[in-house]
């Protein structure tokens, strides 16, 4: 019997519900973004741009970003940013909304992001703005591999402490977005979490 996509195995722990309040200034959403398109499961990452102004400058990340006055859900916070960075349109017949991950803490700004789900009906063309250096779809598949799980060492105290990481075509994914995947994968493959770190950023 074939295996359950990541999307399915994911499925039955996502919520039609919020899991966290939003709150101004201190709650963002991001968009988790499968698409098979191209015949293999995939999920859409970006490189954040470096901006001196930005804590998560130069990282790889989700489409996303801080709730606004007129959002009324994370949903439409996830649409509203997705187009904005990458000209992807989750709006209409163009992605099916199938729900929400549980909340995670940025600890970088004590921010609570929310990941709404969405499954892209065909393909989209991707077109960056500014604030994104690159982009990849990204074969969960090979996200899951055991030779992509590493460690990025981060300076702290004189010292250096390592995070869980997932090294992919040359991305090195740490901080929220490893947490983040790292609960995708899990859905279909029981991997380990790995250590968390008190101090994780991202």
């Amino acid at each position: 019997m074939a295996a359950l996509s990541f999307l399915d195995s994911l499925s039955p722990k996502l919520s039609a519900e919020s899991p966290a309040r939003l709150v101004l200034k201190k709650s963002a959403g991001v968009a988790v973004i499968f698409s098979d398109a191209q015949g293999d499961e995939e999920v859409l990452l970006i490189r954040r741009a470096e901006r001196k102004d930005d804590p998560w400058s130069g990282q790889v990340a989700f489409p996303g970003g801080m709730v606004s006055d007129a959002d009324k859900s994370f949903e439409e916070t996830a649409r509203r940013e997705t187009a904005e960075e990458v000209g992807v349109d989750l709006s209409g017949g163009g992605a099916a909304f199938r729900g929400y991950m549980r909340d995670f803490k940025a600890r970088t700004k004590e921010v609570t992001v929310v990941p709404s789900v969405f499954k892209l009906a065909g393909p989209s063309e991707v077109t960056p703005n500014a604030e994104v250096g690159s982009y990849e779809w990204a074969s969960l598949g090979q996200l899951a591999a055991e030779e992509t799980q590493s460690s990025y060492l981060i300076p702290r105290g004189g010292g250096q402490i390592p995070f869980p990481c997932i090294v992919h075509h040359g991305l090195v994914i740490w901080g929220l977005t490893e947490r983040i995947l790292s609960g995708i994968l899990r859905s279909r493959t029981g991997m380990s979490a790995g250590p968390q770190k008190p101090g994780a950023t991202g």
